[in-house]
């Protein structure tokens, strides 16, 4: 409909500029009673002077009569004219006082031939992007509108001949577009500057009649040349591919199009005696109109597909402007003429009464038009009705989800004889689903394809992307390949914007013939129920995912998978030695160590807001989380964002968990790590001195953060540890905190020690500490020391 608006407003635009055209162009004068050329060639214009069509005045008398500058005086002027047989005869013609805007009609139709291919020329443009036969039309539009300047006012002489050289060399094009090719478009350049030169020879020579006459004979020459080839071309190509049915007489047709096309310059080129100029004017503009409309139709197939399918609305608009049109003017027929009612002749009464009718039922009238245009075209066919029935029925049956795509394939194919439907989504829908055998295609969401179906909201209609280059060919030769006639946006309903969730391609109809309107609202009918099934499979996947996760966690030993390490073989030029004592049974401290290779591993410890079964749960999915992005080949801001968007997603920022992680590489000698939130990490090098690293990143949980690694450049003999809150918030019998510096004391005390050492002594320290107060916080600690490789 977009198109269509769009065709309309143009067309406006070109009456418009036509219009002050004329009426700016020259002022209202005398002039001869026919219509000629410069080159003094009288066309078919005037039944009144039918005897002179063809012939043309001789060139001196025309140069004389051209000459003459103030016409208002003379009421006749004396010619001759050379006849078709070369004699030459003299004749008396009357002058004619001839208005600027009476050309409007003299030329009526010419213009509506030029209007019409504007029309054309756009309409291929906003619906196609086809910018080859835009300009073809475009060009042949102005072809016309420039023949009528030349003929009425004797001007426009550079924009006839450019276009004529222009048009030829754009046939030149279309013989390889016609055939699915395209030319370079380098050589445009040469052919817009010999159009351009001939052109401004014209121009400059337009008092050179012979001469612009050869002008214009060679540019008619090009065109027959060209239009030969192309017939020749689509001839080769007819034989070749032996199409049948409708590819057939499309195929003919085309031809014969293009014979249309070349039957004006073919008449002056070789039928001298007997030219064009010869027949009324109408056969003229009849060959070109039916040339437009036979390439039209040679071109392109199912051109309103989409208005059709998409805005059925919009043909119940245009079928209620046609029924109050109707009954308006019925109306006026019946009051005026044959029930001349005295109170209703002046006609403001009656317009306001009809106005006010209209306002008062024309949403009704629409419901009731709506409603007899899907009876007629839909649910009268009771095949129809009985497949769209029975796609219904499958909203509300519990049936899986290839039972119902199967049944959904087999009924449209039974219902308007197709020969297969398959349904295409990107390549991350239903990642963990079996979609084999249930005529479902992926592709890659990136794609181009993809991204083409996405940027437009119409049906895609295959034989529309026929002659095209590019994307649109790559896009014809994918659904062709699969034999796909009409592929069908199907969009996700949950959403305020218009997503794509799929696209419902549809096959070839198995007897070759049209989509009738209803086979079409059928399958919009049937595309918008398979969208609802689409969402509604991939919200329940959504949840079977989370369940899984659940029953995974469930299932599993938590205090298992909270307390034992899976402990990693020995890491060259890394030890270790860690504690890990939970509270209440189920540790809310989670600890991992996981090697990458023989010389790196990674150290993870965190703490889960509050401890028991519940922070059990939540660390054991952050295990299977951690192992699964190392699987995938996660960078460590890519796990800790992964962390972060899981408890942002599950729990709505109600639960959050502080972390530090990060990579012991022995080789590079290098730690690097990331501190969400979590406590200092402490560096002790061999002479006893302490650092505490205690820059942190915001907590997992909270906000989408984008997280960034720390790097620490390690000695050797340096030693790293790793602590959770259990310990320096663990308190004495008088309530004493045992506090960051008594735990820097204990590992300057015992700086000698190994790490494999430390943790035992600073679970024995501890015990010492608290006395007879029980453990309150889960109790975490690990230390690493590093080596030389």
């Amino acid at each position: 409909m977009r198109e269509l608006a769009i065709t309309i407003l143009s067309s406006l635009l070109f009456f418009l500029l036509l219009f002050f055209s004329f009426l700016g162009v020259q002022n209202s004068s005398k002039r001869l009673p026919f219509y000629y050329y410069p080159s003094g060639l009288i066309v078919n214009i005037g039944e009144e002077n039918r005897s002179h069509w063809g012939n043309s005045i001789v060139t001196s008398e025309l140069e004389t009569f051209e000459s003459i500058q103030d016409l208002t005086n003379l009421d006749s002027y004396r010619l001759k004219i050379r006849n078709s047989d070369g004699k030459v005869y003299e004749e008396e013609f009357q002058l004619k006082d001839v208005r600027k805007t009476d050309v409007l009609g003299v030329f009526f139709s010419d213009l509506f031939l030029a209007f019409f291919s504007l029309a054309i020329a756009v309409y291929f443009y906003y619906s196609t992007r086809d910018a080859l036969i835009f300009g073809f039309f475009f060009n042949f539009g102005l072809i016309i509108l420039s023949n009528v300047f030349v003929l009425a006012f004797k001007n426009s002489i550079f924009l006839f001949i450019l276009t004529l050289y222009l048009g030829s060399f754009l046939q030149y094009h279309l013989i390889y577009r016609l055939r699915g090719k395209e030319i370079n478009s380098k050589w445009l350049l040469p052919q817009i500057l010999i159009s351009f030169i001939m052109a401004m020879i014209a121009s400059q020579e337009r008092y050179d009649m012979v001469l612009i006459e050869r002008i214009a004979i060679i540019a008619h020459a090009i065109t027959v040349l060209f239009g030969l080839i192309n017939i020749i071309a689509n001839v080769f190509e007819l034989l070749r591919s032996k199409p049948q049915d409708e590819s057939l007489l499309k195929r003919l047709v085309l031809i014969i199009s293009i014979l249309l096309y070349v039957a004006l310059p073919t008449s002056i080129l070789f039928f001298d005696g007997y030219p064009w100029f010869y027949v009324h004017r109408s056969l003229f503009i009849t060959t070109y109109l039916l040339f437009i409309l036979s390439f039209f139709y040679g071109t392109y197939r199912y051109t309103f597909v989409p208005s059709f399918v998409i805005f059925t609305p919009s043909l119940v608009t245009l079928i209620l402007v046609g029924i109050i049109l109707g009954t308006y003017i019925g109306s006026i027929f019946i009051l005026d003429y044959i029930l001349p009612i005295r109170y209703l002749k002046d006609r403001w009464v009656f317009n306001f009464i009809f106005l006010f009718l209209v306002t008062a039922y024309l949403i009704p009238l629409k419901l009731k038009v709506k409603e007899l245009f899907d009876y007629w075209f839909f649910e009268k066919n009771p095949k129809l009705s009985a497949g769209i029935n029975k796609i219904t029925a499958l909203l509300s049956s519990p049936l899986s989800m290839r039972k119902t795509i199967l049944t959904i394939n087999n009924t449209v194919k039974d219902t308007v004889n197709v020969s297969n439907l398959i349904i295409l989504i990107p390549g991350d829908q239903f990642a963990n689903t079996d979609l084999r055998n249930i005529n479902f295609m992926r592709i890659s969401p990136q794609s181009e394809i993809w991204n083409y179906f996405k940027s437009t909201d119409r049906v895609t209609v295959t034989s529309h992307l026929e002659y095209g280059i590019g994307l649109r060919e790559t896009l014809y030769n994918f659904l062709k390949g699969l034999h796909i006639q009409l592929a069908f946006p199907a969009y996700d309903s949950s959403s305020n914007k218009k997503n794509i969730q799929a696209m419902i391609l549809i096959g070839e109809k198995l007897d070759k013939k049209y989509f009738s309107i209803g086979e079409l609202k059928f399958i919009n009918e049937v595309v918008k129920i398979s969208g609802m099934l689409l969402e509604n499979y991939s919200l329940l996947e959504d949840e079977i995912q989370k369940r899984k996760i659940v029953r995974d966690i469930q299932t599993a030993s938590i205090v298992d998978n909270t307390l034992r390490l899976i402990l990693p073989s020995e890491i060259k030029g890394i030890d270790y030695g860690y504690i890990s004592k939970p509270a209440v049974g189920i540790s809310g401290d989670y600890l991992d160590i996981i090697p990458i290779s023989n010389t790196k591993m990674i150290v993870l410890l965190g703490d889960v807001a509050g401890h028991g079964l519940g922070t059990g749960f939540l660390v054991s999915a952050i295990k299977g989380i951690v192992r699964e992005q190392l699987r995938n080949g996660t960078s460590l801001e890519g796990l800790f964002r992964e962390i972060n968007s899981f408890f942002r997603a599950r729990y709505k920022g109600n639960e959050f968990m502080t972390l530090l992680g990060g990579i012991f590489d022995s080789t590079e000698n290098v730690f690097k790590y990331v501190n969400a939130g979590h406590l200092s990490l402490i560096e002790m090098r061999t002479d006893g001195q302490i650092k505490l690293h205690s820059k942190t990143q915001r907590v997992l949980g909270i906000l989408e953060t984008d997280y960034h690694v720390q790097e620490l450049k390690l000695l050797p003999g340096t030693k790293l540890f790793l602590y959770s809150d259990g310990i320096t918030e663990a308190f004495s019998e008088r309530d004493e905190i045992f506090g960051e510096e008594t735990l820097i004391d204990f590992l300057h005390y015992n700086a000698h020690k190994s790490v494999k050492e430390l943790p035992a002594l600073l679970d024995v320290r501890m015990t010492q500490f608290r006395g007879n107060r029980e453990q309150s916080d889960d109790i975490t600690f690990i230390g690493l020391s590093f080596s030389p490789n």
